[in-house]
C-alpha cells in the first residue's frame, strides 16, 4: 500500500497486499463446488447522485446454523488499520423465499446474527461510502475505502460486501448496476450474463472496482497484459498519459522480478481534485495493492506525476511480497479480528526499497537521485519514534499509537532493506544481495505456501550467513539506530549533516510527526526551543484552525505557502496543559545530505558496481 502525506511524500506501498493468488475463472466453476449453496451479490449504485449509497442485495439458499452470522470486514489485507466497515451499514433486513421478514440482530460493530438462517433467501442493506462519512475514530484512508462521486465510484469490495460465517472460502458471484455509459475496471472476470465470479470471499475482497467516466489503455509487460483505468477531471491526464509516464518503470519492474508474476494486472486510478479532497475531509492519499490490481486515490496534479511513477512501481512490486512471499497469518486472513504479522517491515519496507533500487539499476534514476531518496527517507524518519523496533512497529500496527508509526515503514523500513542489501553483498563477495536471497525464498515459499510467522528471521539467516543474525538482532528485532551514513560511505557517498537550503520553502523551526491519532512536534531547533516549543507537544490548532488527521493536509499547504519572517501561532497540549505559542517562519536548513565522492577507493568501486545491477 502506498500513502502520500502532504508536506513530504511518504509512500506506503500503498501504497501493496493480498494473500491468495487466484487465476480468473468462469462462473461454471460454481457448479463443481461440493456445496450446493449459492451466494450472489447485487450492488446497485444507479441512484448514487441522489442518495450517495451502495444498495446491496445478497441472494442465498441452503444455509445452515453454522452460517447464521453475516460478517463485515473490520480490516483488510494491506491496510494495517482498523476500519470497521460495519459502521457504514444501515437498514439491514433479512427475508425468506416468500418475502417474509426474518429476525436479524446486530451483535457487534461488524456482525449480524440471522435467526433461522436455513430460511434465508435475501439479505438487503445500504452502505454509506467512506469518503464523506463522519467518523470520530479510525478514519479510513481513501484508497482503502469506498467513494461515491458524481462521475466515478471507487469500491473496495470488502467495504461493501460481507460473508456468511463458515463460507469465507465459498465461491460467490457479483453483479453491479451503475450508469450504463460508464467504464468498469476490475481484475474479476465477467460472464455473458454480467456476473463477476470469485472463487472465494478472499478473492472478491482482493478485487476492487473502479467505475465511471474513465479512460483506458493497455500495455504488455513481460507478456503480461496490464490495463490502466483512469478517472481524472483534468482531460490532459488520461490512461494514455499515465502509461507513457510509467511504461519504462513497469518494464524495469518486470526485469527486477525476473519472471512473469501474474496472468494480468489492472491499475485503477481515481485522480481527484483538491476541492473534492477537502470537501470530503480525506486524509492521506496513495494506493492499495491487491493480487492482480491496485487501487489509487490521489490528487490530480501534473506536478505530482513523477511521484506517481514510483508509487506504481511500489504497488506492482508488491507482487513479490506479500502477494507471493508472506506469513501464515496473512495466508489465512482474519477479516473480523485484526491480527498483526511481525513482518510488515518486509511487506512494505522491502517493497519500497525495491521500487527505488529497481529504478537505479534500470538507469531510470542516477546515483545523485538515489542519494536524494535516502536523504528524504532519513528526514522523515527523524519525525517518528526511533526507539521502537521494526518488529514491534509491525505487531502494533493495528493499535492507535502503532498506526501513527506505520508510514515510517516506507522510510526506516526501506533504509533497513537498503543496508541489509549492502551487508549481504559485502558478505557474499558481491554475488548475492537482498534481491537474490528474496528470489531464492520465493522458490521455497510462495502464494500457496506461506512461511512460518515465528521462524522467518531464522529461515532468512539460514539462507544467508550467521553474521546476518547480528544485523537482524540490532536493526530489525532491536531498535539500534541504523548506521546509514556508514553503509552509504561504502558505496562512495559523503555525508553532510546540515546546511542552509537553496530553495525558498520556509521552516517552522521544527518537524511535524504523528503519534497515534495526534499530530506532534519533533526535532525542535534551538531557536524554536527559545519560543517555548518542545518535542512531543501535541498540536491542537495551527493558524487558528483545528489540527487533526483530516485537516493537516490543507493546513500544511497553507504553511508551505508562507515566507521567512511570517509569524505563526500554534496551540499545543503538553501533558494536561494547553499552551498558545508563537513562532516565526525561518529559512529552511536541509539535513542528511549525501553527495558522491569525487574519488572512490577500489573497494567502493567494486561494491558500487555489483550493488547497481541485478545479479
Amino acid at each position: 500500500m502506498s500513502t502520500i502525506k502532504f508536506g513530504g511524500k511518504m509512500r506506503k506501498a500503498i501504497f501493496l497486499l493480498f494473500v491468495i493468488y487466484i487465476a480468473g475463472c468462469s462462473s461454471g466453476n460454481l457448479q463443481n463446488n461440493s456445496s450446493s449453496t449459492e451466494i450472489k451479490y447485487y450492488v446497485d449504485v444507479t441512484n448514487h447522485e441522489a442518495d450517495d449509497l451502495f444498495h446491496v442485495t445478497v441472494l442465498t439458499d441452503y444455509l445452515t446454523e453454522e452460517n447464521n452470522i453475516y460478517n463485515m470486514a473490520a480490516t483488510a489485507p494491506g491496510t494495517y488499520q482498523v476500519m470497521d466497515f460495519g459502521r457504514f451499514v444501515s437498514d439491514m433486513k433479512a427475508f425468506d423465499e416468500a418475502g417474509n421478514e426474518l429476525r436479524i440482530e446486530k451483535i457487534s460493530d461488524n456482525q449480524w446474527k440471522i435467526q433461522n438462517p436455513q430460511q434465508l433467501s435475501k439479505l438487503i442493506y445500504e452502505v454509506e461510502d467512506t469518503f464523506d462519512a463522519e467518523v470520530t475514530e479510525h478514519p479510513v484512508a481513501p484508497m482503502s475505502g469506498t467513494g461515491i462521486e458524481n462521475d466515478f465510484i471507487s469500491m473496495n469490495t470488502f467495504g461493501v460486501l460481507g460473508y456468511f460465517e463458515g463460507l469465507q472460502t465459498h465461491p460467490v458471484e457479483m453483479k453491479i448496476d451503475c450508469n450504463p455509459e460508464w467504464e468498469i475496471g476490475t481484475s474479476l472476470n465477467q460472464n455473458s450474463s454480467g456476473y463477476y465470479f470469485a472463487e472465494s470471499y478472499d478473492h472478491l475482497a482482493d478485487s476492487p472496482v473502479l467505475m465511471g467516466e474513465l479512460t483506458v489503455s493497455q500495455v504488455n509487460v513481460n507478456d503480461m497484459p496490464v490495463d490502466i483505468y483512469v478517472y481524472s477531471p483534468d482531460t490532459n491526464i488520461t490512461a494514455e498519459t499515465i502509461l507513457s509516464l510509467a511504461n519504462d518503470v513497469l518494464q524495469s519492474s518486470s526485469e527486477f522480478i525476473g519472471y512473469k508474476p501474474a496472468p494480468q494486472y489492472k491499475f485503477l486510478m481515481a485522480l481527484i481534485n483538491m476541492e473534492q479532497f477537502n470537501r470530503n475531509k480525506l486524509y492521506g492519499a496513495g494506493a492499495l495493492e491487491h493480487n492482480l490490481s491496485s487501487l489509487y486515490v490521489m490528487p490530480v496534479n501534473p506536478n505530482a506525476m513523477q511521484g506517481l511513477r514510483s508509487t506504481m512501481a511500489h504497488e506492482f512490486l508488491h507482487i513479490l511480497t506479500p502477494l507471493n512471499l508472506h506469513s501464515e497469518i496473512i495466508h489465512t486472513y482474519n477479516f473480523v479480528v485484526p491480527t498483526p504479522s511481525a513482518h510488515v517491515w518486509l511487506y512494505e519496507g522491502v517493497t519500497e526499497w525495491a521500487s527505488d533500487i529497481m529504478q537505479l539499476r534500470a538507469g531510470l534514476m542516477n546515483f545523485e537521485e538515489f542519494g536524494r531518496q535516502v536523504t528524504q527517507k532519513m528526514r522523515v524518519n527523524d519525525n517518528f519514534n526511533r526507539e521502537i523496533s521494526l518488529i514491534d512497529m509491525s505487531l502494533h500496527s493495528y493499535d492507535d499509537d502503532g498506526y501513527g508509526q506505520f508510514i515510517n515503514f516506507y522510510n526506516r523500513g526501506a533504509l533497513t532493506a537498503m543496508c541489509l542489501d549492502i551487508e549481504l553483498l559485502e558478505a557474499s563477495g558481491g554475488t548475492r544481495g537482498l534481491r537474490e536471497v528474496f528470489i531464492e525464498l520465493l522458490k521455497e515459499y510462495g502464494k500457496n505456501k506461506p512461511f512460518p510467522e515465528n521462524e522467518f528471521l531464522d529461515v532468512f539467516v539460514q539462507k544467508t550467513n550467521p553474521g546476518i543474525k547480528v544485523f537482524i538482532d540490532k536493526y530489525i528485532r532491536g531498535s539500534e539506530q541504523l548506521p546509514v551514513v556508514d553503509y552509504m560511505n561504502k558505496l562512495g557517498y559523503k555525508y553532510i549533516a546540515e546546511r542552509e537550503s537553496e530553495g525558498n520553502r520556509p521552516s517552522m523551526g521544527m518537524g511535524i510527526g504523528v503519534n497515534g491519532q495526534d499530530i506532534v512536534i519533533a526535532n525542535v531547533s534551538d531557536l524554536a526551543k527559545e519560543w517555548g516549543f518542545q518535542n512531543g507537544d501535541v498540536i491542537i490548532e495551527a493558524l487558528g484552525e483545528e489540527v487533526n488527521m483530516q485537516t493537516i493536509q490543507p493546513l500544511a499547504m497553507k504553511i508551505f505557502s508562507m515566507k521567512p519572517g511570517d509569524e505563526y501561532t500554534l496551540k499545543v497540549r503538553r501533558g494536561e496543559e494547553e499552551l498558545e505559542l508563537r513562532g516565526v517562519m525561518i529559512k529552511r536548513k536541509d539535513r542528511h545530505i549525501f553527495e558522491e565522492l569525487e574519488t572512490l577507493t577500489p573497494e567502493q568501486i567494486k561494491l558500487r558496481e555489483v550493488w547497481s545491477k541485478n545479479l
